[in-house]
């Protein structure tokens, strides 16, 4: 953690300030200490990294830190879990996750050009933005070269991930976005790729994000959306897969690994590479357009399997249609920029200046 990048951050209990004490120090950068809140609470920064977790958050921690607590016991946090098993389980899923895939591919710089579509282009040069639920950094990754001054929060250990690739190129805390660490209107552009939908109720989420942008400033959502409008056929396989997640969410991770990798090798062999042969001809491209995923068509082997990891280990998924999204917009005072279809809904609502 830079020095300077505490000053940006408050006490997610009482909205305060922070001391840091340093234990362990380079230069600017702390490596191990405490932040700690006039409330009376203590926050450990461990490799670098300010956790800023709630009281029931501790167990998102997992088992990597005990060697720090081990050094600094009058560190350690509240082991307490107050939320729901299932909410637990899914921040440790994507914590699982992108440990285990934690490359970054050059497919992904297109797709988060896709995500940052919309009626006008991001100037991202000077722009202070957050990305909440940052996961392994990815899309932050691409935000900071071009030129946003970019924080990054992740309430699970793949904000490790992500402080291994930015280093000092990015501010990073580990905190729930529920409870988010910052002062209001602290961000000219608050985004949220692919997380709200994963959270028990996902409105909680949206407003506490919404408080963080400054007026005239975007908040920007990505979630799933519902496939009521979309073919029978689409229909009965994602009820199969409903089906199977009701199996996969209970069992090791390494299994549902496996199980992934399996899905993924079965879809290349009979729709992917089918499709990449045959969309060399009009009347191919046609025929394998609406094949089962077929976006993924481009897409390295590895990240297909990620993918479908992805959608199988969250015990907590939500899907959504779009006066859904709007509404959420709306209950937090923004106007309703864009909501653009794709695979999911991707939400850009704007706060009135005047806020």
């Amino acid at each position: 953690m830079k020095d300077v990048f505490k000053t940006d951050l408050r006490c997610p209990s009482c909205g305060g300030g922070l001391s840091l004490e340093a234990r362990r120090a380079d230069g600017p950068r702390v490596h191990e200490g405490a932040l700690w809140s006039r409330c009376g609470r203590r926050f450990p920064v461990i490799e670098g990294v300010p956790r800023l977790l709630p009281p029931d958050g501790a167990a998102t921690l997992g088992g990597a830190y005990a060697s720090f607590f081990s050094r600094h016991p009058d560190l350690e946090p509240s082991s307490s879990d107050c939320r729901s098993a299932e909410s637990i389980r899914t921040q440790r899923a994507f914590g699982d996750e992108w440990h285990r895939f934690p490359e970054l591919l050059s497919v992904h710089e297109e797709i988060f050009r896709w995500y940052f579509e919309g009626p006008e282009a991001i100037r991202w040069e000077g722009l202070r933005v957050l990305d909440a639920g940052c996961g392994m950094g990815r899309w932050l990754h691409f935000a900071r070269i071009a030129g946003a001054d970019i924080v990054g929060m992740d309430v699970s250990q793949a904000i490790d991930v992500a402080a291994a690739r930015e280093g000092d190129g990015a501010d990073l805390v580990q905190a729930d976005l529920r409870e988010p660490p910052f002062a209001p209107a602290s961000f000219d552009l608050v985004y949220s790729l692919g997380v709200v939908h994963h959270l028990e109720d996902p409105l909680v989420g949206v407003r506490a994000l919404a408080r963080l942008v400054r007026p005239g400033g975007e908040l920007r959502l990505y979630v799933y959306r519902t496939l009521d409008a979309e073919p029978a056929w689409k229909q009965v396989v994602f009820a199969a897969v409903i089906q199977l997640r009701r199996v996969t969410t209970r069992l090791p991770y390494w299994a549902v690994h496996g199980v992934a990798w399996a899905i993924a090798l079965v879809a290349s062999l009979v729709f992917l590479w089918p499709r990449r042969v045959l969309r060399r001809w009009g009347w191919g491209e046609r025929l394998t357009r609406g094949l089962p995923l077929a976006h993924y068509t481009d897409v390295p082997f590895r990240m297909l399997v990620a993918e479908q990891f992805d959608r199988l280990v969250a015990p907590i998924e939500g899907r959504f249609r779009k006066r859904d999204v709007e509404g959420w917009l709306k209950d937090v005072g923004f106007d309703v920029v864009a909501v653009l279809p794709g695979l999911g809904w991707r939400a850009i609502g704007r706060r009135p200046a005047a806020q």
